[in-house]
């Protein structure tokens, strides 16, 4: 399943708009933010220059974003230490990405930034 043309084309707006708020000018030079689509999904990458070679950036997965086409909404999950995803369970799934946005920023559970 993938998602449908206009809610990743909203998906990819509210990203964009994300990552260009928070990778001011000030720390571009030592964090940005980017994002990538999967099939049913959009990933949030905290992007670092390489310790052994600054000109080399490194990408650190912050949050997923799963689209379910018949519920037509977004579920959050982070990533545990062992690299497995899982799903928010206090965030409701969202028709909107933005509310998700959000709920990474204000992290409820310390998962996204602890």
């Amino acid at each position: 399943m993938t998602i449908p043309a206009d809610k990743r084309a909203e998906a990819e707006v509210a990203l964009k708009e994300f990552c260009e708020k928070h990778s001011s000018a000030e720390v571009a030079d030592r964090m940005r933010y980017a994002y990538e689509f999967a099939s049913n999904s959009a990933l949030l990458v905290e992007q670092r220059p390489s310790f052994m070679n600054p000109s080399d950036w490194s990408s650190k997965p912050v949050a997923k974003f799963r689209y379910s086409e018949s519920r037509n909404a977004w579920s959050l999950y982070w990533k545990d230490a062992d690299d497995r995803w899982h799903r928010l369970t206090n965030v409701k799934i969202e028709p909107d990405i933005r509310t998700l946005l959000k709920s990474v920023i204000d992290d409820p559970l310390g998962v996204f930034w602890g």
